[in-house]
C-alpha cells in the first residue's frame, strides 16, 4: 500500500518530540544510535517511530524509509545535509528510489518498481545506497529529499516512462 501524505489541511503535525526523533531519523539512525543522539531510552525513540508510522498509516516494523519521506515530504522536518554532487542515477533507479520512499513492503517496493523477480528488490536497493554514499536506505530517501530527486512533484524518471530494474538497456 502506498504512502499517504496528507494534504496541508488535512495533516496530523508531529509532536515536537516526534519531531526531534524525525529529525533523527532521515539521517537513517538506528532506534539505538537516535536514542544517544537524543538522549532517551531506545524504546522511547522506537515508540516515537512507530507513532509517526501511524499517524501516516504506514504500519508494521518495516517501513522506515517510507517514514522519512513521509515526515520529509509532509515538510515537518528538513532533509539531512547532502554531497553537492547528486548521484547519476538511471531512470529505473529513480523508480526505485521513488518506490522505497513510497511503499514499506519489498513486495510493494518490487512491483513499484517494475523489478521482475522479488528476491532481487534487496539487493537493487543496497547498490542504490552504496551509488548515493548513503548509510542504508532510510538515509537514502533523506538525501533523495536534499537532492530534490524526492518530494512533491517527483517522479520516479524524469520522462515519466519505467523500465524493469535491473535490465539491460
Amino acid at each position: 500500500m502506498p504512502v499517504k501524505i496528507p494534504d496541508a489541511a488535512a495533516l496530523t503535525q508531529l509532536t515536537p518530540a516526534e519531531k526531534q526523533v524525525a529529525k533523527v531519523l532521515v539521517t537513517g539512525a538506528s532506534n539505538i544510535q537516535g536514542a544517544q543522539v537524543l538522549k532517551m531510552r531506545k524504546s522511547t525513540f522506537a515508540g516515537h517511530v512507530g507513532s509517526i508510522g501511524r499517524k501516516f498509516q504506514i504500519t508494521g516494523k518495516a517501513g522506515r524509509p517510507a517514514r522519512a519521506h513521509a515526515v520529509l515530504a509532509s515538510g515537518q522536518v528538513d532533509p539531512p545535509s547532502a554531497p553537492a554532487d547528486v548521484p547519476d542515477f538511471t531512470p529505473a533507479e529513480r523508480l526505485l528510489l521513488q518506490a522505497l520512499a513510497e511503499h514499506a513492503e519489498t513486495e510493494d517496493i518490487g512491483k513499484a518498481a517494475n523489478v521482475p523477480v522479488p528476491a532481487d528488490v534487496r539487493p537493487l536497493i543496497e547498490k542504490l545506497v552504496g551509488k548515493a554514499g548513503a548509510d542504508n536506505d532510510t538515509h537514502l530517501i533523506g538525501l533523495g529529499h536534499a537532492w530534490g530527486l524526492l518530494g512533491p512533484g517527483t517522479t520516479g524518471t524524469r520522462s515519466g516512462q519505467s523500465e524493469p530494474v535491473g535490465e539491460a538497456r
